[in-house]
């Protein structure tokens, strides 16, 4: 049965929070993928773009704390915190942002989406997706291992990734016809789609999970 792809809205939505965190923090600049804390200033600032993810996402979030913290390095700057329910101080990391990320685009976690993309290299772009927020990301994106990535350029990989999926994602006629074939499914299956409007009708969709990071108790 044809797999059930993100939403390119949901992809659209998750590129719009990328670049407000960057419009927010410096403009554009390079993402290092080998940096887990997620920093305020600095060409370090924000590890992969699932650090930039966290805080375009979670930047607003009245949790969300800036403090300058030398657990991982030696006057690393302002990092992003978030505060707990008893009160106390924790890292939010690249990883809850590729997580939550992953839960947005409708996938369990951030495996499952790299999982997805290595699965769909042509709707993906390129062989390398699953390696998406790893230390030699800058393969996912077409680049040599290591490679610098400015974060406008993951901007416009996901958004050219968002275009891939309107061409090949179904669009049927009109939402009974979506509802049917979505009611051919597994009845599991079912509950983790959706069905949504789109140029010419309507298609099939993940739905995006319930965010759950424990320190902002979203």
């Amino acid at each position: 049965m044809q797999t059930v792809h993100p939403s390119p809205e949901a992809v659209r939505l998750a590129v719009s929070r990328i670049q407000r965190a960057v419009d927010t923090h410096g403009g554009d600049q390079q993402v290092p993928m080998d940096f887990g804390i997620i920093l305020r200033h600095g060409c370090r600032s924000t590890a992969c773009h699932a650090g930039w993810y966290t805080l375009g996402r979670f930047m607003d979030h009245s949790a969300v704390r800036w403090l300058r913290d030398e657990t991982f390095h030696t006057d690393p700057g302002e990092t992003l915190m978030a505060l707990t329910p008893d009160g106390k101080l924790t890292h939010l990391m690249y990883h809850d942002g590729a997580h939550v990320l992953a839960r947005d685009l409708g996938f369990m976690n951030a495996p499952a989406l790299k999982g997805w993309a290595e699965r769909h290299p042509g709707i993906w772009g390129g062989p390398h997706g699953d390696r998406m927020f790893a230390g030699d990301g800058a393969v996912a994106f077409d680049k040599a291992p290591l490679a610098p990535v400015m974060v406008s350029e993951i901007v416009a990989w996901w958004l050219a990734v968002a275009d891939r999926l309107d061409a090949a994602i179904p669009v049927h006629r009109d939402r009974l016809t979506a509802l049917a074939v979505c009611e051919c499914r597994d009845p599991d299956t079912q509950e983790t789609i959706s069905i949504e409007p789109c140029t010419g009708g309507f298609r099939l969709v993940r739905r995006p999970y319930p965010v759950s990071l424990p320190p902002l108790q979203v």
